[in-house]
């Protein structure tokens, strides 16, 4: 019997130094993937995005089963969107969305009735939709416009207070191009809503956004 264990000691003496290789291999490996990430830049590693986990109606109240996170390289992060599913859960959709639509401000409904800050009004003006991801409530923007026969500069500052897009898109000069064109509701000073007014009648008013 012993001789014959003697036979079998070298062969299972390299098995089992095979196997202590493969241990050794394979927890290398791990600590590479833990360590790795870490030593990416930034840009690389992104940052997580809330998007909609399957197409979503109108009107849908939005909570975890409706929406996930991805992880998407900081640079193609639209601005404001939400990074966390509480940020947006209890929210109600304004505009179906399609699976894997990032959840934006704009595609909500408000939360609440927009207020009126005293001697101000409320108008609704079109905006190119290209400037929809840099736009949110709070943004301030100003309205811009020439009166073509006196020469009159009309410079109106004003606050978005929500945004809708117009399923159709707006007609005049800011709806032209194949993106058309989206509605801002904006907050301004009351004596200036006359002038805009006018403007937009013209179709010669143009929306830019100020820092």
């Amino acid at each position: 019997m012993l001789a014959r264990l003697r036979t079998h000691l070298p062969a299972w003496r390299r098995a089992l130094r095979r196997r202590r290789r493969i241990l050794a291999a394979l927890v290398l490996l791990a600590a590479l993937a833990a360590l790795l990430p870490s030593l990416l830049p930034p840009s690389l590693r992104g940052g997580e995005v809330v998007v909609a986990r399957a197409d979503l109606p109108v009107g849908t109240v939005l909570g975890e089963e409706h929406l996930r996170t991805v992880r998407v390289a900081d640079e193609l992060i639209p601005p404001q969107a939400a990074r966390s599913v509480q940020e947006v859960a209890g929210r109600s959709t304004a505009h179906p969305l399609a699976r894997g639509t990032p959840v934006l401000p704009g595609l909500l409904e408000a939360e609440q009735a927009a207020a009126i800050p005293p001697g101000s009004v409320l108008m609704a003006v079109p905006v190119p939709r290209v400037l929809l991801p840099h736009l949110g409530p709070g943004t301030r923007i100003e309205l811009l416009s020439a009166d073509p026969v006196s020469g009159t500069a009309l410079r109106v500052p004003a606050t978005v207070v929500e945004l809708s897009s117009s399923p159709g898109g707006a007609t005049g000069t800011l709806a032209s191009g194949p993106e058309g064109s989206a509605t801002a509701i904006i907050a301004l000073d009351r004596t200036r809503s006359g002038a805009v007014a006018q403007a937009l009648g013209s179709a010669a008013l143009t929306v830019s956004i100020i820092g």
